[in-house]
């Protein structure tokens, strides 16, 4: 008869605490989606003058040799790899998916002249 008291109470807790890391990684999203707007303008800046481009997983990489604001860049990906892991999570499919798609709507957005990288590997100007 016990057992049946201890049943409800710990369905409680386990769905309280689902709930609660859902909440939690909602406003962890949010709070990434912040700082990489907060970015964008430095991204933009960057593209514009060809020193990183989009790569095809989704990501930012340096074009030729110069590199400026590693830290920005660095900031970025990682950013984009948490937003990428919960759209997985959210959809059931790999990561690696989830950045593919966004690499071709990055690329689909481009502004003539910034750097691409094509499903070859092969780096081009739109």
């Amino acid at each position: 008869m016990r057992t049946n008291v201890w049943v409800p109470l710990l369905i409680i807790v386990v769905v309280r605490a689902v709930f609660a890391g859902t909440l939690f990684c909602a406003e962890d999203i949010n709070t990434v989606k912040v700082q990489m707007e907060k970015r964008l303008p430095l991204i933009v800046e960057l593209k514009a003058k060809g020193i990183v481009g989009e790569d095809r997983m989704g990501y930012l990489q340096f074009i030729g040799g110069k590199r400026e604001k590693e830290n920005v860049v660095q900031a970025e990906n990682l950013d984009r790899r948490k937003v990428y892991e919960a759209i997985s999570q959210k959809e059931g499919v790999a990561v690696e998916q989830v950045g593919q798609r966004r690499a071709l709507q990055i690329a689909n957005k481009a502004r003539k002249g910034e750097w691409l990288q094509d499903q070859n590997e092969k780096w081009y100007q739109k």
